[in-house]
């Protein structure tokens, strides 16, 4: 069991590089070390139970918070009550704004806005999956700056202050907690879209892994798998520092070796997972994510596939696809598995076999039809994927039309299909 953490990590170096040799021994770094910065702003209060200290922390940042949640996971078990009554228990009052839905849309954002308008709202409290989090981040910039979300989106960029934000994750997934990065759908379009900038990132994480126990078992394994395609894509990213790739192997290492433990109902091994996406969510803080996400936001935006499960299905083909341009960081993603191949094409095959696995322990779909995708969509496929520039540039392999095609015929066959 990992005991209760409340953890300050600060953008400075040295408050977080207490044994710098032993870091670089660990990832490797054999050459040259680029300049780069690595913020990581959040105070994390880590443990379970660590969600009653809501209100002595929220006190800290004003007198009338917003409750931004989904439409039935808080109500239902209770926490809606809770967290009232804690945040009145030190003169905080609670404004609660559970509109959120999958995937949150800039109508919902923008009616969670006026809102925090009327109310004068003066900090965001966020619980519950990415969804809530992000729409949660969202509220809290628009409250401050004006207009509407979809003004906001990138490639504008947010600089300005915005309400503080603590945020509670419920799932073993997105890491929103400590990102930069708030995720909006444009149904009209649909398109995701995402708002960006540091001042997004929440001041307070509070990761009480007792929620995950009300997690349905397929949300176990799907929210994890994003964590998983968080962590992988990070390790791989054009963006990524030597920061990032620590945290990113260690949450890679921490979803294989807990994810079917988890799924079958370990608790020990959910603890493990939510502190595994956090780790994850700072990676990507960072790095940034890659082809996976901008293929994936397809079979959400088209099919209503969960965002996790999406990038499930196509992170194996992702990995086939870039493996030799990244050769040095697969050789070590495969010692972190135990995986003692060395060549390539060796460790590539190993760590798909690994993965492939891993999914068929927890039920992932084994193609993309399974999900409803159709091969006449094929065209469709590869214009939305396309769209993803940001995504697409942050890849180490330069992606090419023909080159997402393929990528999507593959899928459409199955993950097996890799392994011959």
């Amino acid at each position: 069991m990992m005991r209760e953490v409340d953890l300050t990590i600060a953008s400075k170096a040295e408050d977080h590089l207490h044994n710098v040799e032993s870091i670089l021994k660990r990832v490797k770094i054999v050459r040259h070390m680029r300049e780069f910065v690595h913020y990581l702003p959040t105070r994390i209060v880590f443990g379970t139970g660590s969600l009653d200290k809501v209100g002595e922390v929220a006190k800290k940042y004003g007198d009338k918070a917003m409750l931004v949640t989904g439409r039935h996971f808080a109500r239902r078990y209770g926490y809606i009550d809770r967290f009232v009554r804690l945040l009145d228990e030190v003169g905080v009052k609670t404004v609660v704004f559970d509109r959120v839905e999958p995937n949150p849309s800039y109508e919902t954002v923008n009616l969670g806005v006026e809102v925090a308008r009327k109310e004068r709202i003066e900090l965001v409290i966020a619980f519950g999956g990415g969804s809530a989090m992000d729409a949660g981040k969202a509220i809290s910039a628009l409250t401050v700056l004006g207009g509407k979300a979809e003004e906001h989106v990138y490639p504008k960029v947010i600089e300005e202050e915005v309400l503080p934000i603590i945020a509670m994750p419920t799932t073993c997934g997105t890491g929103s907690e400590v990102t930069k990065y708030a995720v909006l759908t444009d149904t009209r379009r649909k398109r995701k879209t995402v708002m960006v900038g540091e001042p997004l990132i929440p001041r307070v994480a509070i990761i009480d892994p007792t929620v995950l126990k009300h997690l349905p078992q397929r949300l176990v394994a799907w929210t994890a798998m994003d964590a998983l395609s968080h962590a992988i894509e990070a390790l791989w990213s054009r963006r990524s520092t030597p920061l990032s790739d620590l945290l990113a192997l260690e949450a890679i290492r921490l979803i294989f070796e807990n994810l079917a433990s988890a799924y079958k109902g370990n608790f020990d091994a959910l603890v493990r997972l939510h502190y595994a996406s956090m780790l994850a969510g700072m990676a990507i803080n960072s790095a940034g994510t890659t082809i996976v996400h901008a293929m994936g936001y397809f079979l959400t935006t088209y099919h209503d596939v969960h965002h996790g499960l999406a990038n499930a299905l196509l992170l194996p083909f992702a990995i086939d696809y870039n493996a030799e341009y990244i050769e040095e960081k697969m050789v070590r993603l495969a010692g972190e598995l135990g995986i003692a191949a060395r060549e390539v094409q060796e460790v590539k095959r190993a760590i798909i076999l690994k993965l492939c696995n891993l999914q068929d322990q927890v039920n992932i779909p084994g193609n993309i039809k399974e999900v409803g995708v159709r091969e006449e969509e094929l065209n469709l496929m590869v214009e939305e994927t396309l769209a993803y520039r940001r995504n697409l540039e942050n890849n180490p392999r330069e992606v090419k039309e023909g080159d997402v095609k393929e990528l999507w015929r593959k899928a459409l066959k199955g993950r097996r299909a890799l392994l011959p």
